[in-house]
């Protein structure tokens, strides 16, 4: 029996351009939805950057407006503390123009007779030293005098109690060299005795130089 003879070939061959079209359609489909992909994250990235940039344009205004007001503030500050400084300036130079007056005004009710001031000189506060240090020099008939004069200083309210630098003999008495602080509010004294019998024992055992 003679078989029939098919030729298979045209089959296969229109087989795989059937394939071949279908793979090139996928492709085509899978490539327009790869570019709409793509497309719609180049817009969501866009989108999100022009967001951030408009965020960030409006951090930078208020920073802007910020470091504006914060200078304005140092501004005001700087006012402030000129202010202050020269306020305190013109309260210490009021209260100076009172104060020496009102120094020698009590110096004067204090001293005693047979003693007298020469000098009286107060510190610049440099170095060490308080700006409110005062040295009172001066000449007695004797040490009682001087010891009288320590006695009675802090019962004016404006000095401290003193303290006796330097003694020494001279020709009419003895001269002294005493210091005290200025103090702010009225100072109580110890009892004017036993103050007084201090300041003459500080006194008196000083040694004066021998004249020459």
């Amino acid at each position: 029996m003679d078989l029939i003879k098919i030729n298979l070939l045209p089959y296969r061959e229109m087989r795989e351009a059937k394939q071949k079209q279908q793979f090139q359609a996928i492709m085509m489909i899978g490539g327009l939805i790869g570019v709409a992909v793509a497309g719609a994250i180049y817009m969501y990235l866009s989108q999100a950057i022009e967001t951030q940039e408009s965020r960030n344009a409006s951090l930078q205004t208020g920073m802007t407006e910020l470091e504006n007001q914060l200078k304005t503030i140092d501004e005001l500050e700087k006012r402030k503390h000129n202010f202050l400084e020269r306020k305190q300036k013109v309260e210490e130079l009021d209260q100076k123009r009172f104060e020496g007056a009102r120094i020698i005004d009590s110096l004067n009710q204090v001293v005693p007779q047979g003693s007298y001031l020469m000098t009286l000189r107060g510190t610049d506060g440099k170095g060490n030293k308080p700006g409110n240090e005062y040295f009172l020099e001066g000449k007695a008939v004797a040490d009682t005098k001087i010891a009288a004069l320590m006695a009675a200083l802090p019962s004016t309210g404006i000095f401290d109690v003193p303290e006796l630098v330097e003694i020494q003999k001279v020709d009419d008495g003895q001269k002294f060299t005493l210091k005290s602080i200025l103090v702010d509010q009225v100072y109580k004294p110890k009892p004017v005795a036993a103050t007084a019998a201090s300041a003459a024992k500080s006194a008196s055992s000083a040694t004066p130089p021998a004249n020459k």
